[in-house]
């Protein structure tokens, strides 16, 4: 893997898997690596908006969403580009962040993180991204 100090990268969570990212063809991570946390968070904020353009009607209805009112604000806020305002508008309404993805520090992603608990606590399973 390469040199990864300082880069942030989409990832998501998932019940089974743990905490994963993006893959080759091959099926081995493959994470895009962003050099601020402001550009990943951009681009998962776009990958928000196509998730939301390309859904069904129910999707919003299911969330208690107005679907134009919803793409309508994130695509002006996309315009502004200002970071926090994306983030606080998102952080209010979790349910338009359609593929629950979320920014993560590269050195700080465990790939398959889950956290299993046992008799003795908890124990933390996963592989570290510069472990790959």
């Amino acid at each position: 893997m390469k040199d990864i100090k300082g880069k942030f990268m989409i990832a998501f969570d998932t019940i089974c898997d743990g905490m994963q990212c993006t893959n080759d063809h091959e099926g081995k991570p493959n994470p895009e690596f962003f050099d601020s946390e402001a550009d990943a968070f951009f681009e998962l904020f776009c990958d928000a908006i196509a998730g939301l353009e390309g859904t069904e009607d129910d999707y919003f209805k299911e969330n208690e969403m107005d679907k134009d009112k919803v793409l309508a604000t994130m695509k002006e806020l996309k315009e502004e580009g200002d970071f926090e305002k994306m983030k606080n508008w998102l952080d209010a309404n979790p349910e338009a962040n359609y593929y629950e993805d979320f920014v993560i520090a590269a050195e700080e992603f465990v790939l398959g993180r889950k956290a299993i608990f046992t008799g003795h606590g908890i124990v933390i399973e996963g592989t570290k991204l510069e472990d790959l």
